[in-house]
């Protein structure tokens, strides 16, 4: 963009507000060398404002403490020089900030804001140099430290200690008899690096030393007394000795730092594009404003802008903004077809400047990367070049009047203008004879307008009102004004010539009546017929636009409802998704809970009909052994044999038990009993052929509950066989239990949920009293502790734990738990 535009356009205004939101110095320089971009730079300098934007509105403002231009050190640096303290610490602040930047972009997402990590990855992190030079150098003062190195350590130990005893010598002087009263004042000074006492003039022979200086009244002499004149010069040997160490510690900092530029210019670089982009971030969100659609360089020149507002201007008017694009197919003009020259009309003070300069800032704003003050669907494609012409550039230097300095400038653009330039004059022709200036306007529109360029003019001239109601690609366009309270109001009204309103403002403004009605003959007839038609089209215009307005505001709040209705029906819609999802969730429960009663009862029905079989075998058996056998012995509440005797009489026939209320009949043959279990043996599921665990006494139905496993269930008593057998040796009855094979001695539950681990401890249990096992471990890790604290609480209360505790370290301490078996 030529610079006289932008001075005209105030554009150096608009860099101003971007560079207060930047947070350092690279930035604020990548601000001020802002120029207009490609069509295709600028779409990717707009997304990524985007980017910033709602990096900004999502996240916490990115830090940029510590990052400045650290450039010059470094070029110092990477040919060797050595760098002072102040420097080494800049950087080290740079790397520092540099890389918080990069950890704040890079906790993000990188699909979310792709450009911010393609910058942010460009800085590599350096603590290495952020730790060698804070350790080196104080981050507050900006010296370096005692510690940084044993030389320097030494050193200041020994200045500090020198110091000490010249100042308590010369401490001793001051209040010495001999010398005090040859003293100008009782204090210690230094002059030239060297400590010295203030001696009268008078006396200077009576203080034996070396004058440094003397007082500006003449009166003293600044004399190092002999007695310290050792000391100072040690004191000075020992300051060398310090510098030395420092200049050797700052040149090996320098060093390191030059080693790492490969590392820190892109840090610099990327640094300053992400500042750069963050302001423009901040920028669009102070402005409320968004990113515009820029079409493509080879589409037909058009500016679509939707409520658009001067950026400079606060409580600027929004106003629609059209120019370009291509004709109208339908039989009448509508307000937005094509047309490439736009003149302004209306008064003065009524804000068509404002038009100018707002279509020109904006854009070349979007040209720079810049989103706009604008509303949604605003679209552009970029000017190759902006032209203006705008203000009262009278000169008195060059003797230019107004009309010739317009003239010149216009000259100048039409030299210069192309194609898809546009082309913004304000007061076009003015200046001089208006019939000269209206016929000289006409020319340059048509001129500007063959050679391809989009031209916004303001003027005050009827004739080009007139003109441009028949031209080709020509339309009026007028700034309202309100006659009643003499106020403009700001709006742009595209398609409708603006009325002077000149006799009607001077009317109200108290001009007396006569002279305005003279005024208006001499007007004319045909003048006034034209100005009451144009006061009459701008009044039917603000009618319908007042009417469209309202329709808009009525037909949003229709499509609030429609939307609101749409998001209730949408909630109702997923409500009775859920409910249906849930009903049939139930009904599947409710049947595979009936199918699974169904499927129980059959179970009992089978069990049943075996059951009656077998008890009426056994009955049969019972009456026939009956009969067949002794009179049985007396038997007391409790079922036993009445004595001993009893007990052996019958040991070979039979014996019986009252269990549950039931009698059961226990068979035993010479060498072997078969016996029914009591609660807690181990017995054989027939059904199943699975061994389990009796847990209860036959009930009313006689059945009894099993748990095989984990799982209990509930079977006939008739199909449950005991795992304990008798025999009889030399007439004497003994029980034996089957053992149930062998168990490992360790049980791992590693990653199993508490209900698996418990089940499948249960299980084992089960196996291990069977086997006998006495001691066995339970390896189920640390973790949480969650899962070793269910396998406590299931072990204290097992009936046939007898204790539990932590494995020794050897065996896997607190993963693991030692449990032994009664």
């Amino acid at each position: 963009m030529n610079s006289r535009t932008l001075r005209l356009l105030e554009w150096n205004r608009v860099l101003e507000l971007l560079e207060n939101q930047t947070a350092c110095s690279l930035g604020r320089a990548r601000v001020r060398d802002l120029k207009a971009q490609s069509t295709s730079d600028a779409r990717r300098a707009q997304v990524a404002t985007t980017e910033a934007r709602r990096f900004l509105e999502s996240q916490s403002a990115p830090p940029f403490g510590g990052i400045s231009d650290v450039s010059a050190s470094l070029k110092r640096a990477q040919i060797g020089a050595s760098l002072d303290a102040p420097s080494l610490l800049q950087i080290a602040q740079f790397a520092g900030g540099a890389r918080r930047l990069r950890e704040a972009i890079s906790s993000t997402r990188r699909e979310d804001f792709p450009i911010l990590h393609s910058f942010a990855t460009q800085i590599v992190p350096r603590s290495d140099i952020e730790k060698a030079i804070f350790e080196a150098i104080d981050e507050g003062n900006g010296e370096v430290k005692d510690d940084a190195s044993l030389d320097i350590l030494r050193a200041r130990r020994n200045i500090r200690q020198t110091q000490s005893n010249i100042q308590q010598r010369l401490r001793a002087m001051l209040s010495d008899s001999n010398v005090q009263p040859h003293l100008q004042d009782a204090f210690v000074t230094m002059r030239d690096g060297r400590y010295c006492l203030p001696v009268k003039a008078e006396a200077r022979g009576r203080v034996p030393g070396i004058v440094h200086d003397r007082s500006g009244s003449g009166g003293a002499f600044f004399v190092e007394p002999q007695a310290v004149v050792e000391a100072n010069n040690r004191l000075r040997e020992l300051q060398a000795e310090e510098r030395e160490a420092v200049r050797i510690l700052l040149l090996e900092l320098s060093i390191r730092v030059g080693g790492a530029t490969e590392d820190l210019f892109p840090a610099i670089e990327a640094t300053g594009e992400l500042d750069f982009v963050f302001a423009k971030g901040h920028l669009s969100r102070q402005m409320n404003a968004i990113e515009p659609q820029l079409l493509d360089d080879n589409a037909q020149p058009e500016y679509c802008l939707v409520q658009a507002c001067h950026p400079l201007v606060k409580g600027c008017v929004p106003n629609d903004i059209y120019l370009g694009g291509a004709d109208d197919t339908s039989s009448t003009r509508s307000m937005t077809s094509g047309f490439d020259i736009l003149l302004i009309t209306g008064p003065n003070t009524g804000g068509k400047t404002v038009v100018l300069k707002t279509l020109g800032l904006l854009s070349i704003m979007a040209a720079c990367g810049l989103h706009l003050p604008v509303g949604a669907g605003s679209k552009l494609r970029l000017p190759r070049e902006v032209w203006a012409d705008i203000g009262d550039e009278q000169s008195i230097e060059q003797s230019l009047s107004t009309f010739s300095a317009h003239i010149k400038n216009i000259v100048g653009i039409l030299r210069g203008v192309q194609s898809g330039d546009l082309v913004l004059l304000d007061e076009a022709g003015a200046g001089t004879d208006p019939d000269e200036g209206a016929a000289l306007a006409k020319a340059v529109l048509r001129s500007l307008q063959r050679r391809g360029a989009q031209v916004v003019a303001t003027t005050h001239y009827g004739e080009l009102k007139q003109f441009a109601l028949s031209a080709m690609r020509f339309r009026n366009a007028s700034v309202e004004f309100d006659v009643k309270t003499l106020r403009p109001t700001y709006r742009l009204r595209i398609g409708v010539p603006g009325a002077s309103n000149a006799l009607d403002i001077a009317q109200r403004l108290g001009m007396p009546s006569e002279l305005v009605s003279r005024a208006r003959r001499y007007l004319g007839q045909e003048h006034q017929e034209s100005e009451a038609a144009t006061q009459q089209l701008e009044a039917t215009q603000r009618e319908l636009s007042e009417r469209t307005e309202s329709a808009e505001r009525e037909r949003g709040e229709v499509e609030k409802v429609k939307r609101e209705y749409s998001k209730k029906l949408e909630l109702l819609q997923l409500e009775m998704g859920r409910e249906r999802e849930r009903l049939q969730r139930e009904s599947r429960q409710i049947l595979q809970k009936t199918q699974d009663e169904a499927d129980a009862i059959l179970r009992e029905l089978r069990g049943a009909a075996r059951e009656s079989k077998e008890t009426e075998a056994a009955r049969q058996k019972l009456k026939t052994l009956k009969s067949n056998a002794p009179q049985a012995p007396k038997t007391n509440n409790a079922g036993l044999f009445a004595s001993e005797k009893d007990a052996t009489e019958t040991s070979s026939t039979r014996s019986s038990a009252n269990i549950g209320g039931r009698l059961i009949s226990r068979i035993n043959p010479e060498t072997r009993s078969v016996i029914f279990p009591n609660i807690g043996d181990a017995v054989m599921v027939k059904s199943f052929n699975k061994e389990g665990v009796l847990l209860s006494s036959p009930d009313h139905k006689n059945r009894v509950e099993v748990r095989i496993g984990a799982v209990k269930v509930g079977v006939a008593a008739s199909d449950i066989s005991s795992l304990k057998t008798t025999k009889t040796v030399g007439g004497v009855s003994t029980i034996q239990v089957r053992k149930g094979g062998t168990v490992e001695d360790e049980i791992n539950v590693i990653g199993k949920n508490v209900e698996e681990a418990i089940g499948e401890l249960d299980s084992y249990i089960d196996g291990a009293l069977l086997a006998e096992t006495a001691t066995f471990r339970v390896v189920h890790g640390k973790g949480t502790g969650t899962l070793r604290r269910a396998i406590h609480d299931y072990l204290a209360r097992h009936g046939s734990v007898i204790e539990y505790s932590i494995a020794p370290p050897n065996e896997g301490g607190e993963g693991a738990t030692v449990v032994s078996l009664g």
